[in-house]
């Protein structure tokens, strides 16, 4: 089969999670002819139930008994695909404070840019009405006990949202009141973008040092594709955008890894009139520990089928599913997640490799710590306590937003451009460090902020900032791989 040419863009996007979207959109909103590429599709089957989680159309299926895809040291991370990307897996909490200190660090100040991104991703605290009588009773005793626990501010449209409906953490099918990268791919259509779907990026053309398109594969037809423009920006991921630049010869790519370890504990309340918190609308209010690198919220509002499957796929087994099915409406959760330093890597083929340090281990015992605190204050007998424990080499942890595969001053320059001319990488991979706390209010402000820059550019009106060799970047990458 011959070679199909797609030509004649502005920019070429590989990768649509909430950065590629929102780069899309911004960038035909401003006249520019962009593509944006996808290796999944754009179906919402499933949207607004745990099931979507599991048809393989927005998270790259498990293989049985395991619910999220396993690194090699066999922890689970969670890899999502489909327009949209994360966006759609996440639990809609909007990470504030933002993570910007690692950015103005590296002279990158994304603050001008941080209210259109909170704009643009809907972000909103959660109204007092919809925080249920146990939400609230755990919001007072987490306070009284010294922990500053308060309302958290979501992705959510709260005036198309409804109380009584527990599905905003997994995509809203009835009025889309949870913001997911899926719309803004869709308005960017609207605007004249092409959505190249079910289409998977192998590596990047390179013409005398300057990145020219990308070389691409349909997974459905098998066709082969050139695909090129005047910018190629990478925003595949924490795993997609190192493959891609590690199958172009870039060195660095992929070879460190954050992962945001989180876990969740569980206790029983007391028999009485408090319900449990999953039937409540789930991570409605929490608490960012930012000297520790600590977060902890409430949890996602899974049903009651899933919340037992969980439990059957992981040490509890056929016993602890059916005690969990019977302990349901009296379960109280905690969800739990750190800022831990980057060792781990990406594989040549998209594997993951992840270990935590001794510093990561501390965070997490003082997060079992503060679980133990708030089930003492919340009257759970002890004997209900489960607060998981895990091996670094296998365990329970779960690295739900795993990124700094590609970092700023290591893979790519204060612009977000590789050693190759006119190629960028804009997504979690980028960032400098772990956020400690979702992290889409965080690298959708950096986006906005990155496309007021590539504007310039593309216009002529003025130079991005005086570009880093690529022997500077390699240098900063074998640097960092010995303080490692």
């Amino acid at each position: 089969m011959a070679i199909k040419r797609l030509e004649g863009f502005d920019v070429v996007i590989a990768g649509s999670g909430p950065c590629g979207c929102v780069l899309a959109k911004d960038l035909t909103r401003a006249g520019k002819r962009v593509i944006l590429i996808e290796k999944g599709g754009d179906s919402l089957k499933g949207i607004g139930t745990t099931r979507g989680m599991l048809n393989g159309e927005h998270m790259v299926r498990a293989k049985f008994p395991s619910v999220w895809q396993k690194t090699l040291e066999g922890n689970g991370t969670i890899v999502p695909t489909g327009l949209g990307g994360g966006s759609y897996l996440f639990a809609a909490i909007a990470g504030r404070p933002v993570h910007l200190e690692p950015f103005d660090k590296l002279g990158i100040d994304l603050r001008p840019h941080l209210e259109d991104a909170e704009k643009e991703t809907w972000v909103s605290k959660t109204p007092d009405e919809f925080l249920g009588p146990t939400t609230k009773h755990m919001l007072e005793v987490t306070n009284a006990i010294g922990l500053p626990f308060e309302t958290m501010h979501r992705h959510i449209n709260f005036e198309k949202c409804m109380y009584s409906c527990k599905k905003s953490a997994f995509g809203c099918p009835i009025s889309g009141a949870k913001w997911m990268g899926y719309y803004v791919a869709k308005e960017a259509e609207a605007h004249g973008a092409k959505l190249q779907l079910y289409t998977e990026v192998k590596n990047i053309i390179v013409e005398n040092g300057v990145a020219v398109g990308l070389n691409a594969r349909g997974l459905k037809d098998r066709q082969e594709y050139e695909i090129r423009g005047k910018t190629v920006v990478l925003a595949a991921g924490s795993l997609g955008s190192p493959t891609i630049l590690m199958r172009s010869g870039i060195r660095g790519a992929g070879q460190r890894l954050f992962g945001d370890p989180a876990f969740v504990s569980s206790a029983l309340l007391p028999k009485g009139n408090l319900k449990a918190t999953f039937y409540e609308h789930g991570t409605s209010i929490g608490y960012v520990d930012n000297e520790l690198g600590c977060f902890f919220s409430t949890n996602v509002s899974w049903s009651r089928l899933f919340w037992s499957f969980q439990q059957l796929m992981t040490a509890g087994g056929i016993r602890g599913a059916l005690r969990a099915y019977k302990d349901y409406p009296r379960t109280i959760n905690i969800f739990n997640k750190i800022h831990d330093e980057g060792v781990g890597r990406v594989t040549y083929d998209g594997r993951v490799s992840k270990t935590v340090t001794s510093e990561d281990e501390d965070k997490l015992n003082y997060c079992r710590y503060i679980n133990e605190k708030i089930f003492n204050a919340m009257g759970c007998d002890p004997k209900t306590w489960q607060i998981p424990g895990y091996s670094h080499i296998k365990g329970d942890l779960t690295f739900g937003h795993p990124g700094g595969s590609c970092p700023v001053g290591v893979v790519v320059d204060k612009n977000l451009e590789t050693e190759l001319t006119n190629c960028f990488v804009c997504d979690i991979s980028s960032v400098p460090s772990a956020p400690a706390k979702p992290p889409v209010l965080t690298i959708v402000t950096m986006t906005k902020w990155f496309v007021s820059q590539l504007l310039k550019r593309l216009n002529g009106q003025s130079a991005m900032n005086s570009k880093t060799s690529g022997s500077n970047l390699k240098a900063a990458s074998e640097e960092h791989d010995s303080r490692v």
